[in-house]
C-alpha cells in the first residue's frame, strides 16, 4: 500500500518546530538573592559545626550515663563508685569549659576551679552541685535527711569507705536510689558557666 505525495495535512508542511527552553538554574539570578543564598549557606554550615562541637563536648556525659545505666544498685562495687563518678564528671566538665575558653586567663581560672572542686566536701559539695544544675536537688534531700547517715553529703563522702553495705536495709536502699537519680540528673543537665566560675573562685579566696 502506498500513499500519494504529499502525504498528511498540507497545513503542517511549512511548520517550524520551536526549540525547548533551557533548563532553569537553581542559582539566583540577581546579586541580592545571590548574597542572601551565600549568607544562608554560611549560617547553615556554622550551625552544623556548632552542633558537631557540642556533640563532641558532651562525649563525657554520654560515657558517664552509659556507665550509670549499667550500674546495678544490688552490686556493692557499683554503688561504691557512684561518688567517684560524680566527682570525675564534675572535673571533666571543668576541663570542657576550659577548652571552650579562648584566653590564657580562662585557663588559669579553670585550673583554680579544679582545685576548688577537688576540695569540696559535705554540704558545700552538694550545694555546689545544685548551684551548677537546675534539675538536681541534692540540697533538698540533704535537708530532709539532715540527721540521717543516709543524707546525700554523707553518702557521697562515705560510700567508698563503708566496710560493708547493708543492701537489706530499706532506708539505705531508698537513699541510694535517690542519690542515683540525682547523679543521673546532674550528669545530664549540669552547666558550668562563667558566673559560677567567678562565684566559686570568690568563695575560695
Amino acid at each position: 500500500m502506498s500513499f500519494e505525495k504529499p502525504w498528511g495535512n498540507y497545513l503542517l508542511e511549512a511548520i517550524v518546530e520551536t526549540k525547548a527552553p533551557e533548563t532553569i538554574s537553581f542559582w539566583p539570578q540577581t546579586i541580592g538573592w545571590q548574597l542572601l543564598f551565600i549568607l544562608l549557606t554560611m549560617l547553615i554550615i556554622k550551625k552544623a559545626y556548632q552542633s558537631y562541637k557540642t556533640y563532641q563536648a558532651n562525649a563525657y556525659r554520654r560515657e558517664a550515663l552509659a556507665w550509670l545505666s549499667q550500674c546495678s544498685l544490688s552490686n556493692e562495687d557499683d554503688i561504691r563508685q557512684l561518688p567517684a563518678l560524680l566527682r570525675k564528671t564534675a572535673l571533666i566538665a571543668n576541663e570542657v569549659c576550659c577548652h571552650n575558653g579562648s584566653n590564657a586567663k580562662g585557663y588559669t581560672a579553670v585550673n583554680k576551679r579544679r582545685q576548688y572542686i577537688t576540695g569540696l566536701t559535705g554540704k558545700t559539695w552538694v550545694t555546689w552541685l545544685d548551684n551548677n544544675c537546675g534539675k538536681s536537688q541534692f540540697s533538698q534531700i540533704q535537708n530532709s535527711l539532715s540527721y540521717s547517715p543516709f543524707s546525700c553529703s554523707n553518702l557521697l563522702a562515705q560510700l567508698a569507705y563503708i566496710p560493708q553495705l547493708d543492701l537489706n536495709d530499706s532506708k539505705f536502699n531508698g537513699a541510694v536510689k535517690q542519690l542515683y537519680q540525682q547523679i543521673s540528673l546532674w550528669i545530664q543537665y549540669h552547666q558550668l558557666n562563667d558566673e559560677s566560675l567567678q562565684h566559686d573562685l570568690g568563695e575560695q579566696t
